[in-house]
C-alpha cells in the first residue's frame, strides 16, 4: 500500500515537472505559418508599406485591410437539374390559401367542439387514428350527424369517423 502511494506521488511529481518546464513555451508557435501581408495598390506602385507605427518609431508589422463579409462569402445558388416546377393541371388555378375541398356539397357543415379530437378509420375506438382535429375545425358530415359515430370529411379531403358528441352545427 505504501509502495502504491509512493508510485502515485512520484508520477504526479514527474508530471508536474514536465508541465512546469513546457508550460512557459508556446507549443503552437512552431505549427502556425507566418501571416502574409496583402499587397495594396500603393505597394504595387512602389510606395512605402502601411504600418501600425508612426514615422518616429521603428517600422511595425503591416496592417491588413478590413474586408467586408459580402466580399469574402460568395452567394450560394441552388441549381436543381430539370425543368421548372409547375402545379398539376387540376391545381393550376388555385392559390395556396384555398381549401382543397368545398365542404357542404354532400352533407351538413359541423364544427369540432373539443380541444382535440381523433378522426378514426372506422366507427369505434378500436379503429386506427388517421388524423387529429383541433377545436373549431370545419368538417362535413357525410352520414347522419346525430349518431354516436359520424362519418366526416375535412377540407383537406380526408374522410374518417369521429364521435358525434364532439361535433356541433354551431361554431364554438
Amino acid at each position: 500500500m505504501i509502495r502504491l502511494g509512493l508510485l502515485m506521488l512520484a508520477t504526479l511529481l514527474g508530471l508536474f515537472l514536465v508541465l512546469r518546464t513546457l508550460g512557459d513555451q508556446d507549443l503552437r508557435a512552431d505549427r502556425q505559418p507566418a501571416p502574409s501581408a496583402p499587397v495594396s495598390a500603393a505597394q504595387d506602385a512602389g510606395a512605402e508599406p502601411l504600418t501600425a507605427g508612426g514615422t518616429d518609431q521603428e517600422p511595425a508589422e503591416p496592417v491588413e485591410p478590413i474586408v467586408q463579409a459580402e466580399a469574402q462569402t460568395p452567394e450560394k445558388t441552388v441549381d436543381y437539374p430539370g425543368p421548372e416546377l409547375e402545379p398539376s393541371p387540376e391545381y393550376a388555378d388555385r392559390t395556396a390559401d384555398e381549401p382543397v375541398v368545398t365542404l357542404g356539397e354532400e352533407g351538413q357543415i359541423m364544427y369540432v367542439t373539443a380541444s382535440r379530437v381523433n378522426m378514426r378509420s372506422g366507427p369505434g375506438t378500436q379503429n386506427s387514428v388517421i388524423d387529429s382535429l383541433a377545436r373549431g375545425t370545419r368538417v362535413e358530415a357525410l352520414g347522419p350527424p346525430d349518431g354516436d359515430w359520424v362519418q366526416i370529411r375535412t377540407e383537406q379531403d380526408v374522410t374518417g369517423y369521429t364521435s358525434g358528441q364532439f361535433l356541433s352545427a354551431e361554431a364554438p
